[in-house]
């Protein structure tokens, strides 16, 4: 398992690389166009600037995104003793952004500050946060809103996933690996219908 995430990883850095290489150069060629296209007073005509403008967010857009994903996906191993909840929270939130807006579910979001887990695995708590969030995303309707709590209880840091669906569960290995994992993991997992809690170890 170690190895497996260590090549995850090696894997995701070596992907972030390649694909900066080249937004590198199309960032830089763009500077050069933008400076060819330049009139005798150094000014774009407002039609250009407007196209260069659009194409350069768009490269920082792609750049940003690319971060996001390997942020979450790679350990840091500073990150191991108490990892702060509402960031993982916050990240599977941004990675699954993509998804949310696709199926139109409207996603409210209640975090208690400084709520930290003790755990020797953060990707695991990564992995936790991301897949009760999508299980909720996939049992919404368009126009449904999934409920999205942390808070500290006692010795555990509670993080509830509520979702308005009902009936099957759209991908039934869900469920069962949430659990598996939790188990592994000495975090408490409960499912039941559109609800989800996941107690960590309190940090």
């Amino acid at each position: 398992m170690a190895a497996a995430r260590a090549a995850t990883a090696h894997l995701v850095e070596s992907m972030l690389h390649d694909a900066r290489n080249p937004l590198n150069a199309l960032a830089i060629n763009l500077e050069v166009l933008t400076e060819k296209l330049k009139d005798g007073g150094g000014g774009l005509a407002p039609a250009l600037e407007k196209n260069i403008r659009a194409m350069r967010e768009q490269v920082f857009r792609v750049d940003a995104i690319l971060r996001t994903f390997a942020e979450f996906l790679v350990t840091q191993p500073s990150l191991v003793a108490d990892l702060p909840l509402p960031q993982v929270v916050e990240r599977a939130l941004d990675v699954l952004g993509h998804e949310a807006r696709k199926r139109r579910v409207k996603i409210s979001l209640e975090v208690e500050p400084g709520v930290t887990a003790r755990m020797e695995d953060p990707l695991a708590a990564r992995f936790l946060a991301y897949q009760s969030l999508l299980r909720a995303l996939l049992r919404s309707e368009p126009g449904m809103e999934v409920k999205v709590t942390l808070r500290r209880s006692g010795e555990r840091a509670a993080l509830r996933v509520q979702d308005g669906g009902g009936g099957e569960e759209p991908n039934p290995l869900l469920a069962p690996a949430l659990q598996a994992l939790g188990r592994a993991r000495g975090v408490e997992v409960s499912i039941d219908g559109g609800s989800c809690v996941l107690g960590f170890p309190a940090g």
